[in-house]
């Protein structure tokens, strides 16, 4: 009998260490945000927070005040702290390069959020559509003045989204160019996307233009608020069309004021979701199951997701910026 007891607790004891090995662990993921400079970025962290832990990951955050080797020095911390998913928001886009080596070392993978990371073997990349947005911003200033002088102000040099912007609004520009009818007559990239940035280029553009420009269309809200408070100083607000993107809270009330002209609603929640799930799922080791394009980044082709955008305009911002939940009327005084 006593035998008998002896061996029931040890199989007793056998299956709760079985079951408990077998429990799943908490994946951790590490989110790595360059700054929170504007309202969007402070947006994007709490979608990303809230995603991944529905999903069920234990995480961890840092943000680095727009220094990319502090940057490095938190993703080196993290790995050590056992993440299995880094999410990056890259300061300098070939310097963070280090980070995915780093990671790789230790079996972790590497999602560059909303900025590529070049020069590496980089692993996934989940963003909006930066080239589309370029030419949302032109086709939208465009359509209201097919003619005139016009000026591109186009966000970091550092950021590969500021060449997509670029091209986007070359894609929409250069017919009305070949044909005669705008001109552009300034086009420079920026240090940052910085509203100081906005407010220099502007002097320059004006100071070599005054009072003949058409349309500024600026990298985003944040080097647009630059841009506005220049056309201010020279009484030409609601004069010159600007473009900007981000949606922030200041521009979209600018926009129903009439000084600023448009700009872009990026898909944030969906942008942040997508990029949760996946972490997650690599991070728990199970199958991705999502349809991904490729993206060059100078080393290797890039499983990605790039997602459209809405331009955003005076007729349409309760279909648009209050119905994505980013902004509400009350906040708007609508």
């Amino acid at each position: 009998m006593k035998t008998s007891i002896f061996w029931l607790l040890i199989l007793v004891f056998a299956s709760l260490s079985f079951f408990s090995g077998c429990k799943p662990k908490t994946p951790k993921v590490g989110i790595l945000m360059h700054s929170y400079e504007n309202e969007r970025w402070t947006k994007d962290k709490d979608y990303l927070v809230e995603n991944l832990v529905r999903d069920g990951a234990e995480v961890l955050l840092e943000m680095a005040d727009n220094d990319q080797k502090k940057q490095i020095a938190q993703a080196a911390l993290m790995i050590k702290e056992g993440v299995k998913v880094l999410i990056v928001v890259p300061i300098n886009q070939d310097e963070a390069a280090t980070i995915v080596e780093m990671a790789h070392e230790e079996g972790v993978k590497v999602i560059a959020y909303d900025r590529l990371i070049n020069g590496c073997k980089l692993d996934y990349y989940i963003t909006a559509n930066s080239t589309q947005i370029g030419e949302l911003q032109a086709s939208y200033l465009t359509s209201l003045k097919p003619k005139g002088k016009y000026a591109q102000i186009c966000g970091s040099k550092y950021d590969n989204n500021a060449m997509r912007l670029f091209i986007g609004q070359m894609n929409v520009l250069q017919p009305f160019m070949e044909a005669g009818d705008i001109q552009l007559v300034y086009s420079e990239f920026t240090e940052n996307w910085s509203p100081a940035e906005g407010s220099l280029h502007t002097t320059r553009i004006l100071d070599q233009y005054p009072d003949t420009i058409t349309g500024i269309i600026a990298g985003s809200d944040a080097i647009a608020d630059g841009v506005l408070s220049v056309l201010k100083e020279r009484g030409l607000e609601g004069k010159i069309m600007v473009a900007g993107q981000d949606a922030e809270l200041d521009n979209v009330k600018a926009i129903i004021a009439g000084t600023q002209t448009c700009t872009v609603l990026k898909p944030l929640k969906e942008m942040a979701q997508i990029t949760a799930d996946l972490a997650v799922s690599l991070a728990m080791g199970k199958p991705v199951k999502i349809k991904f394009t490729t993206e060059s980044n100078g080393k290797t082709l890039v499983k990605s997701i790039l997602i459209d955008a809405t331009v955003v305009n005076k007729n349409n911002i309760e279909s648009t910026v209050i119905a994505s939940g980013l902004h509400t009327s009350a906040e708007l005084g609508q």
